[in-house]
């Protein structure tokens, strides 16, 4: 028979060996890393940059996870006369949690200039694709594009410059 000290601590050694996660198996679970507000703003600096470099060569295809959707507001904003003008700043960033119909992300609102000089207010939304890589959803930053989840309620902070084209 094994005294009661001593099996009071076997007992208690499995208890901490069994909180502890102690298995005969490995955890070959993954843990995803975190998603932060600087990855969201690296990938709207690498937008900026690239427009910068490359101007609109391919910017869809390079930089917007929705590039049918990017094509389309590109194409509004060159019908409007509308290019991205001085560096842009964020203002604030949002961190949006995922929800049943949409994953986690970040609201960049940001602020800058058309090539023309008009003020503009934007959101740029960055999201994790599949493989977990950050990306712009849309990467239009200069057109005052709100990115509201809810579009019956969208952003109510964003500017929209006026038609750029000569008259």
């Amino acid at each position: 028979m094994i005294p009661t000290a001593r099996r009071a601590a076997v007992v208690g050694v499995a208890v901490v060996l069994t909180a502890t996660g102690c298995a005969s198996e490995p955890d070959n679970r993954v843990t995803p890393s975190a998603f932060t507000r600087d990855m969201a703003e690296s990938v709207f600096r690498e937008t900026v940059a690239g427009v910068e470099k490359s101007g609109m060569t391919d910017f869809c295809a390079r930089f917007a996870r929705s590039d049918q959707t990017c094509d389309t507001l590109l194409e509004d904003a060159l019908r409007r006369c509308l290019l991205p003008g001085n560096r842009p700043v964020v203002k604030r960033a949002v961190h949006l949690p995922a929800t049943d119909g949409y994953g986690e992300a970040w609201q960049l609102k940001v602020h800058g200039r058309t090539l023309d000089g008009q003020d503009y207010r934007s959101d740029f939304l960055v999201i994790r694709t599949g493989d977990g890589t950050p990306k712009a959803e849309l990467g239009i930053y200069w057109t005052g594009q709100g990115q509201g989840r809810d579009m019956n309620n969208p952003p109510q902070d964003t500017l929209v410059p006026q038609n750029a084209c000569p008259k």
